[in-house]
């Protein structure tokens, strides 16, 4: 039976938070098909490693998780998770392989697709197959206009990253739906040998300060206006340390040098969506909303209670973020 495959990324030994929004994207590729293939989990781990708990995946309704175990998938590693992803698509000849598009998924998929010659479309907002064809939506212009695409497959598998946080994970309602058990194919992928371990050596992991992190790829974003102040972006630094988030700004913050222009969000900047969104001294002019529209979760600390801002958060603070944001590190600090 033919197959759809939603590699899943992990962090920490445990799935990262895309892993629901693509296999519910793979889902519905896979009910659009006259003949309806197998969703797959793929996994890409170590042998000692152990795995991580599978429940969310049954519960979606995928009853096979492929892993692909090797000792030098320990951690990732381009060469290593490419070959072992060429090997398997060698093997079983998959309809669709989709990734997440993170740093991760961006660099081994677009590897991959060179190294095997298959059609591969990146940054996508939806993925289907039809007629032996990929169908994709993509942004272009930093997210100021839409494109579709179509590649011809004629009978290659599609390979496609989707971008996090498009369509959101799905809900427990939803999930509650699927089976709760499944079957696990543990596999050990033939890698081969370009004595990596020999050129590319791991010392250790740096996560970049708050204001290097790239906003596209933003789970958190944590963004300061005209209203925190110039001294106010420390404290937005600060918290975003924190969180884990990167820094953003609107255009007045950026053209009076507070902080730098690529932090930029709206229509003469990034066009961003992040899980979470924190506005702070934001009074949500057009200009700045209509880049960060696409966050899921919005959270706005204001003192002006009229502020249009308010209308689009998801939870509103009224205050002055100067002050929110110190009291807010606080209490994080004695969670």
């Amino acid at each position: 039976m033919a197959e759809i495959w939603a590699i899943l990324q992990l962090h920490k030994g445990q799935l990262d938070e895309q892993s629901g929004e693509l296999l519910s994207e793979m889902q519905e590729v896979a009910q659009r098909q006259q003949e309806k293939p197998d969703v797959c989990a793929i996994l890409l781990t170590s042998p000692e490693s152990p795995l991580p708990d599978l429940a969310s995946i049954h519960t979606q309704g995928i009853e096979h998780v492929y892993v692909l175990a090797h000792p030098t998938l320990d951690r990732y590693s381009t060469e290593a998770n490419v070959s072992a992803l060429a090997w398997f698509i060698r093997q079983r000849h998959p309809m669709l392989v989709s990734n997440s598009a993170t740093a991760n998924g961006r660099d081994c998929m677009s590897r991959l697709a060179a190294r095997l010659r298959l059609p591969f479309a990146p940054g996508c907002l939806s993925i289907d197959i039809q007629d032996d064809a990929l169908f994709t939506l993509r942004t272009m212009y930093d997210g100021r206009a839409y494109i579709q695409t179509r590649s011809q497959l004629q009978g290659h598998t599609a390979l496609a990253t989707l971008i996090p946080g498009v369509r959101g994970n799905p809900t427990s309602r939803n999930l509650a739906i699927g089976k709760a058990s499944g079957k696990v194919t543990i596999v050990t992928p033939t890698i081969d040998d370009f004595i990596e371990r020999e050129r590319i050596k791991h010392i250790a992991l740096q996560a970049p300060s708050p204001e290097d992190v790239e906003l596209e790829a933003a789970e958190r974003i944590v963004a300061g206006g005209r209203g925190i102040g110039r001294e106010g972006f420390t404290q937005v630094a600060a918290f975003a340390r924190l969180l884990g988030a990167a820094v953003g700004a609107t255009r007045v913050a950026t053209d009076r040098g507070w902080v730098g222009h690529a932090r930029q969000i709206g229509a003469t900047g990034r066009i961003v969506h992040p899980r979470l969104y924190i506005a702070c001294g934001i009074s949500g002019a057009a200009q700045h909303t209509s880049g960060m529209r696409e966050a899921q979760t919005v959270i706005a600390i204001n003192p002006d209670r009229t502020a249009p801002i308010f209308a689009l958060a998801d939870l509103g603070l009224l205050g002055d973020a100067n002050r929110v944001l110190p009291l807010a590190a606080d209490l994080m600090g004695h969670k």
